[in-house]
């Protein structure tokens, strides 16, 4: 139990040095995991000989729902693959320099990230050659045991990735337990990536996630999450367009229910000339659920032509749902266009008076509501499949208040609307000059 040990001694030593869970100002707007316990739980089993038959088992049940087929599953002790020639699961001891110029993430900037690197036992390698294409899903799923996983991912130069993952709980846990990953991207020259992450985790879990990611000259990289699961989420990302003419397009579309809480923290970053950020965070909130939103752009002096936005959108559909919107912008150069903008609502109530006026039962009004609140943000999804499941996990959400099932396909609320780029926005809160 090296790994473990070394884990707690490190966890200690971090608490003290950063601000999250010593200071009281911090303190208000974090939420805090039990990873002691998920330690605990690690050291009394290393193994779980039944869980690569209820991933089996999950995987089929996505299948059925869907018509989705992975690449690699994998869960908390087992890594299933499927024979993908872009994907690689080997020992983390093996990761070398070959692959990765830097490493991004280190155990010395967050307790949670050390606990990951400290559990981990296999890393998985994307790697897409020079002037490639593929399509990949993924699964990631945890049970009894905490998971922990890293994936790093690499595209060279003028090739294209599609990345699917699915993040969830392979069957009902009596105990709580613990979903972490790391990313890491780089992308290549004039490559493009698009991935779509859904955590739909079960209410026992805690999720925590953590990504970053570089792009290269004129690459791009579009990033979509789906927050739905986890009793508590913690997320941490940070974009950076590093290359010149590089963008990093992020969305982030957060369900909340029940007493579920969330903690979204993301940074764009705009390090060279004529990069393109852009940021948006949609929250729809029900019941006792919360969620702190804390976007964030910085844009560099060394990013002339620059173009950087931060928009953050909640929907408050119950009394007991809070919603803390935190956007900031720092901007070191005077040739930049840049906004950022907050609102958060309950539901408007002319919209649903309307659609109740037409035969509408509540219920299914605010359904219809927040199918629209997303649609822009689904839009941007280019695989038809994962814009089937993100409708169906929004229409499960909004009818039966649950998540960490996998839900039946419903593809009567996926509106045809194409991406507005939120225009309305954009001439407020903006800085620009020549």
């Amino acid at each position: 139990m090296e790994y473990y040990k070394s884990f707690v001694a490190e966890a200690k030593e971090l608490s003290a040095k950063l601000p999250e869970e010593q200071n009281e100002l911090y303190k208000r707007y974090i939420v805090t995991l039990p990873l002691s316990d998920f330690a605990a739980a690690l050291d009394t089993s290393l193994e779980d000989p039944e869980e690569e038959r209820a991933l089996v088992a999950y995987t089929e049940r996505i299948h059925k729902s869907f018509g989705v087929r992975f690449d690699l599953i994998f869960g908390s002790t087992k890594a299933i693959s499927t024979g993908s020639s872009f994907i690689k699961v080997i020992d983390v001891g093996r990761l070398t320099d070959d692959f990765f110029s830097r490493k991004m993430h280190r155990s010395d900037e967050d307790k949670i990230i050390a606990f990951i690197h400290a559990c981990s036992r296999k890393i998985v390698l994307i790697d897409i050659p020079e002037g490639q294409k593929a399509s990949l899903n993924v699964l990631f799923a945890n049970g009894k045991l905490p998971l922990s996983a890293q994936v790093a991912v690499k595209t060279g130069k003028d090739s294209q990735l599609s990345l699917f993952e699915w993040c969830g709980t392979v069957e009902s846990i009596t105990a709580s337990s613990f979903s972490g990953i790391i990313h890491e991207f780089d992308i290549g020259k004039h490559s493009s990536a698009e991935v779509n992450i859904v955590r739909n985790e079960d209410s026992k879990s805690c999720v925590s996630g953590f990504t970053k990611g570089v792009v290269k000259d004129g690459g791009k990289l579009l990033v979509n999450y789906v927050y739905n699961g986890g009793a508590c989420s913690r997320v941490k990302n940070e974009f950076d367009a590093e290359g010149y003419g590089a963008q990093a397009v992020v969305t982030e579309m957060i369900i909340g229910s029940a007493e579920q809480k969330f903690d979204i923290g993301t940074v764009v970053v705009n390090s060279s000339g004529d990069t393109i950020t852009d940021l948006e965070s949609k929250a729809a909130l029900m019941e006792r659920s919360m969620c702190l939103l804390k976007g964030f752009a910085d844009i560099r002096e060394t990013a002339p032509g620059a173009k950087s936005f931060v928009n953050e959108r909640g929907i408050v559909l119950d009394k007991g749902a809070h919603i803390d919107s935190i956007p900031g912008m720092s901007i070191n150069n005077r040739n930049v266009k840049a906004s950022h903008s907050s609102a958060t609502a309950p539901v408007d109530e002319d919209s649903l008076f309307y659609l109740m006026s037409r035969g509408t039962s509540e219920r299914d009004a605010k359904e219809l509501l927040i199918a629209g609140f997303f649609a822009g943000s689904i839009s941007k999804i280019s695989a038809p499949f994962v814009k089937e499941i993100v409708s169906s996990l929004v229409q499960e959400k909004i009818k039966n208040r649950g998540f960490g099932i996998i839900p039946e396909a419903r593809t009567s609320n996926i509106w045809g609307v194409s991406d507005s780029r939120h225009m309305m926005f954009r001439e407020n809160y903006k800085m620009q000059s020549d």
